[in-house]
C-alpha cells in the first residue's frame, strides 16, 4: 500500500499542474510581480496561514493534529513581517485579503468539526511545491528594489531552523498516522480540494495579468510546472 504522502502526491498531481501553470505562478516564480500584486499575495497568504496555524494549536490535543503541530515550519509570522517591512506598522488595515475568505472559511470549519482534516492543508501549506514559498525571493527584491531579504522572509523561508528536516519529518509524521481506509480517503479529497481553493486564489490574484508566450509554450510541452523550484534555488 502506498504511503499517505505518496497517495496525496499522486491524487493531486493534475490539481498542483494547473495552480503552478496560472500566470500569477509564473510571475512570482520569476520576480517580475508589481509591488500591489506582491503585497495583495502577502495579506491573502498571511490570513490563510494564520486560520491554519491557529486552528493546528486550538487542536493539539486531537491524536491526528497534534503531531503536526510544528512551530518551525510556521509562516504567519514571517508573512507578518513582510507586510510590516512594505506597509509599516498599519499594515493589516492597509491591504485587503477577501482572495483568500474562502479558504479561510474553510479551516475555520474544520477547527470546529472536523480537525483531523486539517492534516491535508498542513501537506499542502507545508510540504509541497506550491508557489508561494521558497520561490523568487531574490528576484522579487531586486524587482522591487528592497534591500537584503526585508520583505522576501516568507519567499525565502529565512528561519533560523533546518525548513528542510521540518518538513521531511512533517512527511514522515503524516505517514505515520494510524488511519482507516475511509479516513485516508477523506484526507485525499481535502487535499485537493485545498489545492484548487490555492489555484483559486492565484487566478483571483492574476486575473489581469497576460499569458506571456513562454509560459504558454511550457504549459504545452508539459514541461513547465516544476520549473518555478529550480528557479528559486538558482536565486535565492
Amino acid at each position: 500500500m502506498s504511503t499517505l504522502t505518496e497517495l496525496l502526491r499522486q491524487a493531486t498531481a493534475h490539481e498542483v499542474r494547473a495552480a503552478t501553470s496560472t500566470p500569477f505562478a509564473w510571475r512570482l516564480a520569476r520576480g517580475e510581480l508589481e509591488r500591489t500584486h506582491y503585497v495583495r499575495l502577502l495579506a491573502n497568504l498571511q490570513a490563510l496561514y494564520a486560520e491554519l496555524e491557529w486552528a493546528l494549536m486550538w487542536n493539539r490535543q486531537h491524536p491526528a493534529v497534534g503531531p503536526l503541530c510544528l512551530p518551525e515550519l510556521w509562516r504567519n509570522e514571517l508573512l507578518q513581517d513582510d507586510l510590516r517591512a512594505l506597509l509599516g506598522q498599519g499594515w493589516y488595515s492597509s491591504v485587503p485579503r477577501q482572495d483568500a475568505v474562502t479558504h479561510v472559511e474553510r479551516l475555520g470549519m474544520l477547527c470546529d468539526e472536523a480537525p483531523g482534516l486539517l492534516a491535508a492543508h498542513a501537506w499542502v501549506l507545508y510540504a509541497t511545491d506550491l508557489p508561494g514559498g521558497s520561490q523568487g525571493g531574490a528576484r522579487i527584491a531586486r524587482a522591487l528594489g528592497l534591500r537584503g531579504k526585508e520583505g522576501t522572509s516568507f519567499l525565502r523561508h529565512a528561519t533560523h531552523l533546518d525548513g528542510e528536516s521540518y518538513r521531511a519529518h512533517l512527511l514522515d509524521t503524516l505517514d505515520q498516522l494510524r488511519l482507516d481506509e475511509r479516513s485516508r480517503e477523506a484526507l485525499v479529497e481535502e487535499a485537493r480540494l485545498a489545492v484548487r481553493t490555492v489555484r483559486s486564489l492565484f487566478e483571483a490574484l492574476g486575473r489581469n495579468l497576460p499569458v506571456v508566450r513562454e509560459q504558454r509554450e511550457r504549459v504545452r510541452a508539459g514541461g513547465w510546472w516544476l520549473r518555478p523550484l529550480a528557479l528559486a534555488r538558482e536565486n535565492s
